[in-house]
Parts: C-alpha cells; sequence; structure tokens
C-alpha cells in the first residue's frame, strides 16, 4: 500500500465509499475514517453512491427495499441466492455500475483520490469501472462488512480485500487474482470498543451510569439502526414468561407436559434505532404492563456502554452489530436473522464462535433462562473469553496501520 503523504509534499488523498443499505456500511465506514483521520499527511473523503441521483430515486429503493425484506423476505433470499451465482447476474451488476459511474465520475474526479475503500457491493463496482477506465495506478481496496462474501463484492482490478475472518479468505481466492492481498483485520467498528478496560470494569463503570444494580440480569434487546427485531412480540413473549402468574396461566392452558418454568425477573433495554414506529407502540406496550421493568430508548450514542453492562443481547445478525457484541464479548442471542447475509453471518458465527441463535420466542426463552441461571462470576468470566478469543475492535487501526 501507499506510504502517507507524496513525494511532492501533497497529502495522500483516501476516499471511502458506501451505500445506506442498513447502517452497517456506513458505520464501517465512519470507523475507518476515524482511524485513518489519525495518519499525518493523510486527508479522507468520505462518500455516499447514493447522493450520486436524486434523492427522490434514492429514498424509493430503501422505501423498497425495506418493504421486501418485512413483507416478502423470500423474495431478496431469492434475489441474493442468484446475485450470489457466476450467472446473468454479473451482467446486470456491471450495467447497474456502469449507469451509476456515469452518475458519480464527477464526484470521484472531484477528490482525486490515491486510495479508496468501499464499505459495499455497489461503491465496490462502480470503483472497479472507473479503475479500469480513467485511473488504474488508483489503490482499492475493499472492506467487507459481513461474515460471509458476496459474489458482487469481487470484481476486477481490487488490490486487496479486508475480512472479518482469515476462514473467509477460500471465498474471495475462488474467484480474484493471485496478485489481489487479503487481511484478516476483522470488521471496522467505533474505537470506544477498542477503548475498554477488562469486561468486569467495564461493566461495573457502564452500570453506574445507567443506575443498574450489580446483581440485576439485564436483557438488551438490539435491532441495529433501523430497529429491525419484532420487538413487540419478543416483549411479550419474554415479559409473560418472567412474570410468574402469566407464566403459571400459560402452563395451565398447555395441552402438554413441555411446559417451561417463569423465568427470573429481568430488566429489558429495547434500543429501536431510528424506528420512530417502533418506539412509540413499545411506549404503549410499556404503560400497559404491571411492574414494568422495561425501557425503550431509540437512537443512542450510548450503546458500546449499553452492550458492555447487559448481561445478554439480543440481535439482528448485520455484521457491524455482530462485530460490536464480540468486541463487548457479552453473551448474545441471534434472533429469526433475515434471508441472505444475515443468515450467513449466523451460520459462519454459530460453527466458529459458538454463537447462539433462536428462531422463535419459546426458544429465546428457554437461552434467557439459561444465561439467567448461571453464576454472576461464571458470565464474567466467559465475557471476557470471548472478548479475548474473538474480539476484533481494533479492526480500523489495523487496516490504517497498513498506511504508515
Amino acid at each position: 500500500m501507499h506510504s502517507p503523504g507524496k513525494p511532492d509534499g501533497r497529502k495522500l488523498k483516501i476516499l471511502i465509499l458506501s451505500a445506506p443499505i442498513g447502517s452497517g456500511h456506513r458505520m464501517a465506514a465512519n470507523a475507518l475514517e476515524e482511524a485513518l483521520s489519525r495518519l499525518e499527511n493523510v486527508e479522507t473523503v468520505q462518500g455516499n453512491v447514493f447522493d450520486f441521483f436524486p434523492s427522490a430515486l434514492g429514498r424509493l429503493f430503501l422505501n423498497s427495499y425495506a418493504k421486501v425484506l418485512k413483507l416478502c423476505p423470500g423474495l431478496y433470499a431469492l434475489s441474493y441466492r442468484w446475485g450470489n451465482r457466476n450467472s446473468g447476474s454479473l451482467w446486470m451488476r456491471n450495467c447497474i455500475n456502469s449507469l451509476l459511474l456515469k452518475l458519480g465520475r464527477p464526484f470521484i474526479e472531484s477528490v482525486q483520490p490515491d486510495i479508496v475503500f468501499s464499505t459495499h457491493a455497489t461503491p465496490t463496482g462502480i470503483l472497479s469501472l472507473y479503475k479500469e477506465k480513467y485511473a488504474p495506478d488508483m489503490w482499492l481496496g475493499v472492506v467487507v462488512t459481513d461474515f460471509t462474501v458476496h459474489r458482487w463484492l469481487l470484481c476486477p482490478g481490487v488490490n486487496a480485500y479486508f475480512l472479518a475472518d482469515s476462514k473467509l479468505f477460500p471465498q474471495v481466492q475462488a474467484v480474484v487474482k493471485e496478485h489481489t492481498d487479503l487481511y484478516d483485520c476483522g470488521i471496522p467498528i467505533r474505537r470506544v470498543f477498542a477503548l475498554q478496560a477488562d469486561t468486569v470494569t467495564a461493566r461495573k463503570k457502564a452500570r453506574e451510569q445507567f443506575g443498574w444494580n450489580a446483581d440485576a440480569f439485564v436483557c438488551l434487546l438490539a435491532g441495529g439502526g433501523g430497529g429491525m427485531l419484532p420487538m413487540e412480540s419478543l416483549l411479550r413473549a419474554v415479559i409473560r414468561d418472567c412474570d410468574t402468574d402469566g407464566a403459571a396461566a400459560a402452563a395451565k392452558e398447555a395441552t402438554n407436559s413441555q411446559a417451561v418454568p417463569p423465568l427470573p425477573k429481568l430488566h429489558v433495554i429495547a434500543v429501536t434505532g431510528h424506528n420512530e414506529t417502533l418506539r412509540k407502540k413499545l411506549h404503549v406496550l410499556n404503560e400497559t404492563l404491571s411492574d414494568s421493568r422495561l425501557a425503550v430508548l431509540g437512537f443512542t450514542d450510548s450503546m458500546p456502554q449499553l452492550m458492555q453492562a447487559a448481561d445478554i443481547i439480543v440481535t439482528k445478525a448485520g455484521g457491524v452489530s455482530l462485530a460490536e457484541c464480540l468486541a463487548c464479548g457479552t453473551e448474545f442471542v441471534i434472533y429469526d436473522p433475515l434471508p441472505g447475509q444475515e443468515q450467513a453471518n449466523t451460520a459462519f458465527v454459530q460453527k466458529e464462535y459458538g454463537i447462539k441463535a433462536a428462531a422463535d420466542t419459546q426458544e429465546l426463552a428457554m437461552l434467557l433462562r439459561q444465561a439467567a441461571e448461571a453464576p454472576l462470576e461464571e458470565r464474567l468470566q466467559k465475557q471476557e473469553q470471548r472478548r479475548r478469543t474473538f474480539g476484533r475492535a481494533d479492526a480500523a487501526e489495523k487496516i490504517a496501520a497498513l498506511l504508515r
């Protein structure tokens, strides 16, 4: 890779290009920009491919994308699998990227980057074509923000791929040329995760910040920036199982002998991100609950502290969300992952890291119960072990270090 600064004394210009499809790609780009900005003789610029075309068109695409995921996830699964093959999907990819390149070329040329990082398949394809046609000396790196590598990310002209785990190398090597460099860096996440002390100290400090007792069992529902978890149904199931009377009634109504004992009392923190509709629904639900230990939060900058203070996290399976959980070491459960990359992410972390996933509320309640029954000292020991073994909080710093 290039060294900081240029022979004529000018700063090295670095462009980071992402797409706002989900919050993870932008969050990884922000983390990378944060790390690169601390280098000397380097100037960073961050771009969004949705700025290449009218904002109304971008909103239409994002709204359609969200509706497909919510109403017809099978359709998205089908398109994801089709795009992952060496088929006509690559022809379509190139057509789309050629059009977007015409729209985005003025921006790229206004930046005149020496180095470009991409965190999404669409900017990767655009930059691959731009490099081929106009800037063969431009260095292009792709930061993969999942625990899998989609075929649309594998493009000609890419100099390096930065991956979540070295076990993903074969997926890339099966397609790209030998001279492409592969780095096992992890997924870039915010620097605050790398600054935490040991888990006991971090947990104690965070609990003091939120006013939680040291022995309270806290479950954090984290649905990403879009609040994608079905939190309303999850909360009804969890709170029902936490309430002794409710659980007894449910057991009485059961027609089989597999009724489970109620969960111990627990605090539930539901973070709805930018999903205001969900936040309002949960506030209404909270008002109907007796002896509620539910707190509802919208978008918050305190997610690292909330994750460090929790005993268990119920999360979606976006790559950045999983990387943040692993960096904290806190036990977490993936709930009902979406088709496509979320299911692929789940399969990977289940196999390689022993992470648990729940397909329904009954299985989730069982996993919460198992976690709550473990002694606190045992939970803290496992948390620290997970953080040290699987956490990659320094991913962005490792990528930036390659420029030194």
